[in-house]
């Protein structure tokens, strides 16, 4: 089950919907599967489809529900997942019980997972997606690492997208589970020769952190253009429903100024442009990545 090997499959793959980042790189991913002969079919959120088909006008997808995480914006995000705990437990009950009868009555050979714990089957195939096998956690969370492995290991296959040899994301991406494969690093973006000139604010994360950003990037007058989901009343700022016009743009920009994601930073890579990255108040995996980075 390895990516570059994976042919003539009939596939039912979806993503988390923590902020955009799990969409924005599974754009690459699903890109390889369909080139490679693979038959994918999307199950995401409703408000997605319009993203989604700017990609793939054919895309065949299904309405299926976002976790549902609620964020208080506060930078304490043990404190907000573990509030959300109950709703999130049953969440993934209902989530692999959704997804066995659809492996049943639409007949998939393989399920395929970014990051979602439920999103399995018993029946199939299931493989597990992450950039982040170790969780950059304190040691006092540490529960939360043992909890993250048995939930991984529900599935048959591990998937890091990283580069065992030029790692992204460091010692997070480190596996020492024997059903691994490192499958590389996957953005929406091509290498491109378009001439770069704009420096860009991207307004990314989960809300209302992504909110908090567009008022730090609206303060900062070296920005040309804010491409954001929120809109404001800066004339810099500009909302897309499609990605692929904002596309256009960022392409152009010669620096970006957005949260460290590791979405963000492997489309950065693509980019090769310059980078101001800070990371989400709270997320102890974006302080990890932007210290590794900074260096």
């Amino acid at each position: 089950m390895q990516l570059d090997k994976l042919t003539h499959q009939r596939i039912l793959y979806s993503y988390l919907n923590w902020g955009y980042g799990h969409l924005s790189r599974s754009i690459g991913v699903v890109r390889k599967l369909l080139a490679q002969g693979n038959e994918v079919v999307i199950a995401a959120p409703q408000r997605d489809f319009e993203i989604i088909r700017g990609y793939f006008p054919d895309a065949q997808l299904i309405d299926f529900p976002a976790y549902p995480f609620t964020f208080s914006g506060t930078g304490n995000f043990t404190k907000d997942l573990w509030n959300s705990r109950k709703k999130l437990i049953e969440f993934m009950r209902e989530e692999k019980t959704f997804v066995e009868e659809l492996v049943k009555n639409k007949q998939f050979d393989m399920v395929i997972s970014d990051h979602r714990y439920g999103f399995r089957s018993a029946f199939v195939p299931s493989i597990f997606i992450t950039h982040q096998v170790n969780l950059a956690v304190n040691w006092w969370q540490f529960p939360a690492q043992l909890l993250h492995h048995q939930l991984i290991r529900q599935f048959n296959r591990l998937w890091v997208m990283d580069d065992e040899q030029h790692s992204m994301a460091g010692k997070l991406s480190k596996s020492s589970f024997k059903n691994t494969d490192y499958i590389g690093h996957f953005s929406r973006f091509e290498q491109s020769d378009i001439s770069k000139e704009l420096i860009i604010g991207i307004v990314n994360g989960p809300f209302p952190y992504n909110q908090q950003l567009l008022q730090q990037l609206v303060l900062n007058q070296e920005i040309d253009l804010i491409i954001s989901p929120i809109s404001h009343s800066d004339s810099r700022v500009r909302t897309f429903s499609n990605w692929q016009e904002a596309d256009e743009i960022i392409y152009k920009a010669k620096k970006i100024y957005a949260y460290c994601g590791y979405s963000t930073l492997l489309d950065i890579h693509v980019l090769a442009c310059e980078s101001h990255l800070i990371p989400t108040p709270g997320q102890t995996e974006q302080d990890y990545l932007h210290q590794l980075h900074s260096k």
